[in-house]
């Protein structure tokens, strides 16, 4: 039993590695050829596998890129002990969390070129890979936006549908280095801007729904240590 044990546990490690080259290699092909020029013949090449493997472990490409849409390296993945942790104390707290997440989110895309590229396929039309990689953001944006939104009854979904469909825009605009109102999006100052108006706009959403008969913010009920983002 011991040795099947430590067998069965040496495969799962073997897997672990190889499904993280397979990852690492994926990324990289992204970033040298954007989306539209990945394939599981050249994934497979970076990642010195067979093609075989990457088919046998997510199915193709697209369950590779939804795979590595969903693993948390683009849009953060809450465990319950971390939610209550984040769930404010006071109901001004709201608007920082938000602006936080959102500002974290977006720099991240603007720092890691694959990241930036993946952000691409909501705009890339008639392409199966784009289409599922778009769908799998979607589902994680909305998993996100349903965690951290500590409001009942006000529409948060379209509310991010704006913020988060505007900063993926810009994202975008900024790897094509054009301006947007004269902004910079090439700059750390046009985006110093971008962040501060973002921080603007949560701030002020969450003293109208503070002042709303209709709105319930979700604070905790006793002091818990704030996470650090």
């Amino acid at each position: 039993m011991t040795l099947i044990m430590e067998k069965d546990e040496k495969i799962r490690r073997n897997r672990a590695k190889t499904t993280q080259r397979i990852v690492e290699a994926l990324e990289e092909v992204i970033a040298e050829r954007g989306l539209e020029g990945v394939g599981v013949n050249r994934v497979a090449e970076k990642a010195s596998v067979s093609k075989v493997l990457i088919y046998r472990y997510f199915g193709g490409m697209e369950g590779l890129l939804e795979y590595y849409v969903k693993m948390g390296k683009l849009f953060p993945i809450f465990t319950p002990a971390l939610l209550d942790q984040i769930r404010p104390l006071h109901e001004s707290d709201i608007a920082r969390i938000w602006y936080r997440q959102v500002i974290q989110t977006y720099r991240h895309f603007r720092t890691y070129k694959a990241a930036r590229e993946v952000l691409k396929a909501s705009v890339i039309e008639n392409d199966p890979i784009a289409e599922t990689t778009a769908r799998a953001q979607d589902e994680e944006m909305t998993r996100l936006v349903s965690q951290l939104s500590f409001v009942k009854g006000a529409d948060t979904e379209a509310i991010s549908a704006v913020v988060l469909g505007a900063m993926n825009y810009l994202t975008i605009m900024a790897q094509n280095d054009r301006t947007m109102i004269s902004i910079d999006l090439r700059s750390e100052e046009g985006w110093e801007r971008i962040e501060n108006a973002v921080k603007t706009i949560y701030i002020a959403l969450n003293k109208m729904a503070i002042g709303s008969k209709e709105v319930n913010l979700e604070i905790q009920s006793a002091y818990m240590p704030a996470a650090q983002w």
